[in-house]
């Protein structure tokens, strides 16, 4: 006689159970009464006759039977949003998550020239970037991440490096220079922490004055509108601002600049590389990065 396969459910419960280490935080995840998740994970284990959980007073841990499921259910899972996704969906779509200055001002614009040459296939993103999207239960087929991070389980293509440059709008520099504008203006923060002036008064100790004032935001775009009005000199991303300083919105004041190690990174599960719409999405990303 063939075992009856466990439900979705079942494999859904265990996996969060699995991540959150806790039948609470597993509930609250899924909607569920802890009990109610409790019993799910005692379902599966009486379905595979295996024991998956050590339970403790405080603490519940995998066992090695466990630590081997987890895997599998993540590829099944992953499978079953995929095909729920592509079949709720007219045509083929492509779900991405980023930064929203860097969707703004860099991947939206580009996607007019996607669409040209592949009309049939839809981006849409989200702009949650504070979390990495959980591929397995998210209906997300990749984040392009900033950070400093390597991602040895999962596929990426760097897109660019950071590099800070100082820029102003040109209305700044009417009767002075950009040295003396350096000394005597303010400051434009993109982070609350202050630090790539910091960064920058470590590289070029002299440039700046020594009681410059401070205009601080959290996030880039608010520093490059805050400049574009005539407010300070900011450092930007060389990319993002690259069309203001073609058109002259901005201009720059110094010739130094900062790589941070920052980069831009599209990173993806591997089982969405040929995927329909997303493999056409990569292919022109990739020949964007090497045109």
């Amino acid at each position: 006689m063939s075992r009856q396969l466990p439900s979705i459910e079942l494999l859904q419960a265990f996996l969060t159970v699995a991540k959150t280490g806790n039948f609470g935080k597993a509930g609250e995840q899924l909607n569920l009464s802890q009990s109610a998740v409790s019993r799910q994970v005692a379902q599966l284990e009486a379905r595979l006759d295996t024991r998956l959980f050590e339970r403790h007073t405080r603490r519940i841990v995998l066992t090695a039977e466990g630590r081997s499921l987890v895997p599998v259910a993540e590829q099944v899972i992953g499978l079953l949003s995929d095909a729920s996704h592509m079949l709720s969906t007219v045509g083929r779509s492509v779900s991405l998550r980023a930064h929203p200055t860097m969707a703004a001002r860099w991947l939206i614009p580009r996607l007019t020239a996607f669409y040209r040459e592949h009309p049939q296939v839809t981006v849409s993103v989200d702009t949650v970037y504070h979390r990495f999207p959980d591929f397995a239960f998210e209906s997300v087929d990749a984040m392009i991440a900033y950070g400093t991070a390597t991602w040895p389980d999962f596929e990426a293509l760097e897109l660019w490096e950071e590099e800070l440059i100082p820029v102003c709008s040109p209305l700044l520099l009417e009767g002075t220079t950009a040295q003396e504008l350096l000394k005597t203006a303010r400051l434009v923060d993109s982070s609350m922490d202050r630090l790539d002036w910091r960064r920058w008064e470590e590289y070029y100790p002299d440039s700046i004055g020594p009681d410059n004032a401070h205009l601080t935001f959290d996030t880039l775009e608010s520093a490059i509108v805050a400049v574009k009005c005539g407010q300070g000199i900011a450092l930007v991303d060389a990319v993002l601002t690259q069309d203001e300083l073609r058109n002259g919105q901005l201009v720059r004041v110094h010739d130094g600049r900062i790589v941070t190690g920052g980069r831009y990174t599209l990173v993806y599960p591997r089982r969405v590389k040929h995927s329909s719409g997303f493999a056409e999405f990569l292919s022109w990303l990739e020949n964007l990065q090497n045109g």
